[in-house]
């Protein structure tokens, strides 16, 4: 092999850095001349221009995820993390970068300058700040693909298996992503609160959608996107954090108890059921488990280091997950106690220098948002627990209700019988997946953990795993909020299999059983989606040979209805949606209740069924949109029964009296009211 000087390696890598420079240039380029030319096409249009739709969205992504990189490898030079793997350094500088990049966004809207122009010279301004970080990765990307057949020789043959399946996994979630946006949170405030933002130029309170009023430091991305007319972008920015989780996940299990110990975490977590689907909506749920994760990977590194550099990181990825749901504020509690547990040893001092460090840098990431709430509000934690602008005690009050329905009870056995529950009674805590919302079946398997001789690289994992479960328990008891867990989980069940294999009498199940279970359960997942998918039938749409108007009239309840409101009511007409939130595919027209409590709200206060008309006609209602599916789902989730008696006064006493049906399908009924 011939020797290249070092001057002449320098040119050599000046000439590359400038090629990929200029190609991700051109990509650029061309994103704009195609969304110039060709604007997202109408949702009643059946073309091959749905290709280039899917294109242009894989190509922004792509090109989001470009930028992002610079940023973030410069914050971890700043922050001197230098000692990480190449796939530690990937994940942490995607997801520092992708924070980076979502609150220029927010800064723009906090100014009153979000529109598109200046959305995208934020990008260009954040590609050029980190050009040389991302141009350098760039540049020695062809050589590590290189590198990729020798590595997949040297797997065994169950890992092999285990990355086929995967890739099987992230394909069908892919297929998913590309479709228009159809899930319920999603249309409700994922990407319901950009656009509204986007209408008002500025980030705006809305209290009537009181979920888009939260930390919104993902739904900023999704923000770039629908600048340009992309809503598949949110899906795949969701699914990308999606992969960032899992590798963190692998990532953290080979550090802590070797590459086998991260195989099986990353694959017991892709082998929940509901995963790869969840991956593939507009929600922001990856994004802030992966920003938990990167913040217990960088307290573990404390431990071990002592180094306060990993406090700081720790304390930035505590801020961006607070930035991205108010429930990271268990998690940032949990991680926090932890820390004052172990800086003990070096005395009060020490206990307080890194309380203040870590706590103080969390708390200047995530504040922008708390202090809007708080500015605009009247509550940082607007609205939960002290309501706010436009939330009475009574709105309050179902607010509560409708969280605290989840579940089985709250009496002291039905907590302790929590673990148990969440598999017997799964249903009694999903939400609109409810029947397949479970835990994984292997996750039992980490009540083992307190008898296993645990590496001192994890020890402390089960408080920390503890603690997020008893925050969760003592808050709204949906599964889907249990999915900062499920990575710490995974780790545990590992570490429980791994160790059965150090067991004189477990040499041979140690052998097989690990990777039999996690192998058992991705493989299960894999046919589940498989099913899923079929019945979902996204190609056509894809491609175009199905309108995304035909796709969402049979993956959407509400959509046809929608579709009858937006053709064939007149513009100044007002739809009260009855417990139905999602308006995202409407206009003005709509007034969707994202809290699920209006309608029975209005006939709390109701003195006869013309009083309640005539205040609908004064608040400028001229139809009721009655949901059957969501009134359904409130009906399970009424502990006072005023949902349901909201709904026989509606039928019993109010509809023949005051309206007359306009439309009507299989699960909405379109009314317009009348004076009888």
């Amino acid at each position: 092999m011939v020797q290249l000087s070092p001057a002449a390696t320098g040119r050599h890598q000046s000439r590359a850095r400038l090629t990929a420079w200029l190609a991700v240039g051109a990509i650029a380029a061309v994103l704009a001349a195609v969304r110039w030319q060709f604007p997202e096409r109408p949702l009643e249009a059946a073309s091959p221009r749905a290709l280039l739709d899917a294109g242009f969205a894989l190509g922004l992504a792509a090109l989001t995820l470009i930028v992002s990189l610079g940023l973030g490898r410069c914050a971890l030079s700043w922050l001197r993390l230098e000692d990480l793997t190449r796939l530690e350094r990937l994940v942490f500088s995607l997801l520092v970068g992708l924070g980076m990049t979502a609150y220029g966004v927010l800064a723009l809207g906090l100014l009153g300058l979000l529109e598109r122009r200046w959305i995208l010279i934020w990008l260009a301004l954040a590609g050029l700040a980190g050009a040389g970080e991302w141009g350098r990765a760039l540049t020695r990307a062809p050589a590590l693909a290189r590198t990729l057949p020798a590595q997949w020789r040297g797997l065994h043959l169950g890992q092999k298996l285990l990355l086929i399946i995967g890739g099987l996994l992230l394909t069908l979630s892919l297929l998913q992503a590309l479709t228009p946006p159809w899930d319920y949170d999603g249309l409700m405030y994922h990407l319901q609160g950009p656009r509204l933002f986007l209408e008002a130029g500025r980030i705006v309170l809305l209290p009537d959608v009181w979920q888009a009023n939260g930390p919104f430091t993902i739904e900023m991305l999704y923000t770039l996107g629908l600048s340009v007319g992309s809503g598949t972008f949110a899906k795949l920015i969701h699914l990308t954090y999606a992969l960032l989780l899992c590798l963190a996940t692998y990532a953290l299990g080979k550090r802590t108890l070797g590459a086998t110990a991260g195989w099986i975490a990353a694959a017991v977590l892709v082998g929940i059921p509901l995963f790869p689907l969840w991956a593939s909506f507009a929600y922001a749920d990856m994004a802030w488990t992966a920003y938990e994760l990167l913040a217990l990977m960088a307290l573990l590194r404390w431990r071990e280091s002592q180094q306060s550099r990993w406090i700081v990181a720790a304390g930035l990825g505590t801020g961006l997950a607070l930035g991205s749901k108010y429930l990271a504020l268990g998690g940032a509690a949990v991680f926090g106690l932890w820390l004052l547990w172990h800086s003990r040893a070096r005395g009060p001092r020490a206990v307080l220098v890194n309380a203040a460090l870590f706590g103080g840098i969390a708390l200047a990431i995530a504040s922008p948002w708390y202090l809007k709430n708080w500015a605009l509000g009247g509550n940082p934690v607007y609205p939960a627990y002290f309501g706010g602008l436009g939330w009475t005690e009574e709105r309050l009050t179902y607010y509560t209700q409708y969280h605290d329905s989840f579940g089985v009870g709250h009496r002291l056995i039905d907590y302790l019988l929590l673990p148990w529950n969440l598999y017997a009674h799964h249903e009694r805590f999903g939400t609109f997946q409810g029947s397949a919302e479970i835990p994984s079946l292997l996750f039992p398997i980490a009540l083992f953990w307190p008898f296993i001789r645990r590496p001192a690289a994890i020890k402390g994992l089960g408080f920390i795993a503890l603690g997020r479960f008893v925050f969760w328990a003592l808050g709204s008891q949906q599964t889907r909020f249990l999915l900062p867990l499920f990575p710490i989980l995974g780790l545990m069940v590992a570490a429980v299999l791994l160790d059965v294999g150090r067991r004189p009498w477990g040499r041979l199940l140690g052998r097989v059983l690990p990777a039999g279970l996690a192998g058992g359960m991705l493989f299960a997942t894999l046919l589940y989606s498989i099913i899923f998918c079929t019945q979902m039938w996204s190609i056509p749409v894809i491609i175009g040979a199905e309108s995304a108007d035909a796709y969402l009239q049979r993956t959407v309840s509400n959509y046809q209805a929608v579709r009858f409101v937006m053709t064939q009511l007149p513009e100044d007409a007002r739809v009260l949606m009855m417990w139905d939130g999602q308006g995202y595919y409407c206009d003005s027209r709509c007034w969707p209740d994202a809290d699920h409590s209006r309608w029975t709200r209005y006939v709390q206060a109701a003195e006869s069924t013309g009083a309640l008309a005539d205040r609908l006609r004064g608040e400028g209602v001229t139809h009721l949109f009655f949901s059957r599916g969501d009134i359904g789902f409130m009906a399970l989730h009424d502990p006072s029964g005023q949902h349901v008696a909201a709904l026989r006064f509606f039928w019993s006493e109010f509809s023949g009296r005051h309206t007359r049906r306009v439309f009507s399908d299989e699960w909405v009924g379109v009314y317009e009211l009348v004076s009888r």
